[in-house]
């Protein structure tokens, strides 16, 4: 080891040392890192410019030397201290007015200066933790994270599905954390950077990464709930309710995605509903393409539904498409039901008949193991009491 790199091992120990008090002490660990925040801020800059001199001077493979490695672990360790210090505190408005503003540049704004192999993931978990901790006090630093973190960090991850997985879910977790919070910061972005964040959701839950998948369709619910309660819900919908049937569709007739299938029916159950409800009160289709005029939208959604499946299930028959979209619109108010139905669809149909499609039937199993866990617990002696005991910490 060269005499270089011998100072950032005790400083990294010494990092991890805090982040373990910190998570022990909450808000009393407050006086420690007062003492030390601004000094960890401007080495977490010093430390930054020489990572990236490195990378731009030695090419793709200086981000795996040794040198470049453990200056990393020193960014990423503050990274960790700071996030674990902010979520254990109580005292949520003062200490967020003392931390966060110091962070924007030397943490968000060095993230978007970086070459994409220096920047750490762990700026985006940061910041997921900080709004779903402070929440609507966010909203007015919503456009600043937004412009230093998406754009650069979708171009990381959209060329393919392998690259910098860790930054994957932690960009879509903060992405959720800002629609559920701040979702009024989401209203007020431009036309161009909606589509962009809704072009990600979708990116996202074509994944074929579980996780991802699911964490882009949780998103996407929430963001379809948010905007029908907004008064943009007319706008959103003419923009984006074609486009998210159809994708859904995509990836529930896709054997590959048998596992978001729960999700996937709540969002179909949710545009049905909607098209049905009266919350649009604008017409979804667009007159300068549609020859004549439905008398609703139930109507235009209906007839667009049969021949988006008819053009996917060409084996089925146009009587078969049309009586399960029927059944669509006929048992939306009734999830199990709903649920039944579009199974029941998939298994007979030519692309999943000789499948496994144990994925499908997941809620319900887990369900009745559940029930049968029960009953085992109701009967005194069934279950060893370190049995219990071990599901308890588990959980």
């Amino acid at each position: 080891m060269s005499y270089d790199l011998m100072p950032l091992i005790p400083l990294t120990v010494g990092l991890q040392t805090n982040t373990s008090v910190a998570s022990s002490l909450g808000t009393y660990f407050l006086s420690q890192i007062s003492l030390i925040f601004l000094d960890m801020l401007n080495v977490y800059r010093m430390y930054s410019e020489l990572i990236s001199s490195s990378i731009a001077e030695g090419g793709p493979y200086a981000s795996k030397t040794s040198y470049v490695k453990l200056l990393r672990s020193v960014k990423r360790e503050t990274l960790k201290l700071i996030e674990t210090f902010l979520d254990k505190a109580e005292d949520q408005t003062q200490i967020g007015k003392q931390f966060v503003p110091p962070m924007m540049d030397p943490v968000l704004g060095d993230y978007a200066r970086n070459l994409p192999d220096a920047r750490e993931s762990e700026v985006l978990s940061l910041f997921a933790t900080i709004i779903n901790k402070y929440k609507a006090a966010m909203i007015e630093d919503v456009p600043r994270i937004f412009e230093a973190v998406f754009q650069c960090t979708l171009e990381m991850i959209t060329k393919n599905f392998e690259d910098y997985p860790e930054h994957r879910l932690k960009f879509f977790s903060l992405l959720r954390a800002i629609a559920t919070h701040c979702f009024p910061a989401l209203i007020r972005l431009s036309t161009e950077q909606l589509k962009l964040v809704m072009d990600s959701i979708i990116w996202a839950f074509r994944h074929t990464e579980r996780n991802i998948a699911e964490t882009g369709l949780n998103l996407l619910l929430e963001m379809l709930k948010n905007f029908q309660a907004s008064e943009f819900c007319n706008q959103f919908y003419r923009s984006y309710f074609l486009t998210i049937e159809q994708e859904i569709f995509a990836v529930l007739t896709d054997t590959f995605h048998k596992p978001g299938f729960k999700l996937h029916v709540l969002v179909l159950q949710h545009l049905f509903c909607l098209v049905e409800s009266g919350a649009l009160t604008e017409p979804l289709w667009d007159a300068a393409t549609v020859p004549y005029s439905y008398p609703n939208n139930a109507m235009f959604v209906r007839e667009y539904t049969i021949k988006l499946l008819g053009t996917s299930f060409p084996n089925m028959t146009a009587s078969e498409v049309t009586q399960f979209v029927n059944g669509l619109f006929e048992s939306r108010n009734d999830l199990s039901v709903f649920k039944n139905h579009i199974r029941d669809f998939l298994v007979q149909s030519k692309e999943f008949s000789a499948q496994d499609n144990k994925d499908l039937y997941a809620e319900e199993a887990a369900a009745q193991r559940e029930r049968e866990r029960q009953r085992m617990l109701s009967i005194p002696g069934l279950i060893a009491p370190n049995e219990i005991q071990d599901e308890m910490l588990d959980s």
